[in-house]
């Protein structure tokens, strides 16, 4: 069943700086009518602090809106042996989390976001598939007995393009194992958005809908910071310039990619991520808002 949520992600900045503790950001998401929610850790850690696991999972219930994914940076590439295997055990304790939360869907990366752009290439995308495909087939192992699809979502600079995307999603041959599609991430790596949605959209188990300004190389609007893309400016992989924005108020073409959903067989959740610089509740508000009002006008 189709439902509307909310990132946490789009508030973690007043998490970060204690605004707002985590519990009170999921309460402020809820109060936005999310009908789901997506857990990202970022500014607390729920593997290390069994009390705050607690606490979410009673917020949960006391709002009746359920948590549905979890969102985990990862990285499992250019690693001597010991670091690839401390990331395994990282990654399998959050997915004991997510287990004992009882959320359906993990999104685990395999490939820093900060990854040097000279490593991002094809070449060697190509050199690192059997890797990265062992390593997913390995995490969905683990992750099947304990009732957890794991998602592989587009993000970053080098596990993320359509077509790599795609050959992962058909190599990794586990049945508890999908895409979240990132509408505006496949830019950054210079996919135009709204054709990679309709590429994607069969391989979707849940969505992030997400908005960028979007500026050719030549107009170079200033204050552009590598790898930031929370508070500037950043570029994409072939130099193309980037800002999150409100949704359906910056250049990706929103309703185009609304109506790609609306009339696919995806039955799965739909998540904002709200990735801007205006103040963070206010533009994941007005974005939540703009996310429902879209789909129903399409």
């Amino acid at each position: 069943m189709r439902r509307f949520g909310i990132s946490i992600y789009g508030v973690s900045r007043k998490i970060r700086t204690g605004e707002l503790s985590p519990i009170a950001a999921f309460d402020k998401i809820c109060d936005m009518g999310a009908e789901v929610v997506e857990l990202v850790p970022f500014g607390f850690n729920l593997a290390e602090t069994p009390e705050l696991k607690k606490d979410f999972k009673e917020a949960s219930k006391m709002r009746g809106v359920p948590i549905g994914n979890y969102s985990l940076n990862a990285n499992f590439l250019m690693l001597d042996d010991e670091a690839y295997k401390n990331a395994m055990i990282r990654v399998k304790k959050h997915i004991d989390v997510v287990s004992d939360m009882e959320i359906p869907t993990i999104r685990v990366d395999s490939a820093a976001f900060a990854r040097p752009m000279s490593e991002n290439t094809m070449e060697k995308f190509q050199e690192e598939m059997p890797l990265i495909v062992s390593t997913y087939e390995a995490i969905c192992d683990y992750a099947k007995p304990l009732g957890v699809t794991v998602l592989l979502e587009n993000h970053g600079f080098h596990a993320n393009g359509s077509e790599r995307v795609r050959q992962i999603l058909t190599s990794v041959k586990r049945d508890n194992f999908g895409h979240q599609l990132d509408v505006g991430n496949y830019a950054c790596v210079d996919d135009i958005p709204e054709i990679a949605a309709k590429k994607m959209i069969q391989f979707a188990k849940t969505i992030h809908m997400k908005d960028f300004y979007l500026r050719p190389a030549h107009r170079d609007p200033g204050g552009a910071e590598e790898f930031n893309c929370e508070d500037s400016w950043f570029r994409s992989v072939n130099g193309s310039f980037l800002r999150g924005s409100i949704l359906a108020q910056g250049d990706i073409d929103i309703w185009d990619i609304m109506r790609t959903i609306k009339t696919s067989t995806f039955d799965g959740d739909i998540y904002l991520e709200y990735e801007g610089m205006e103040e963070c509740e206010y533009g994941t508000r007005v974005s939540f808002a703009n996310m429902k009002r879209i789909y129903g006008e399409v």
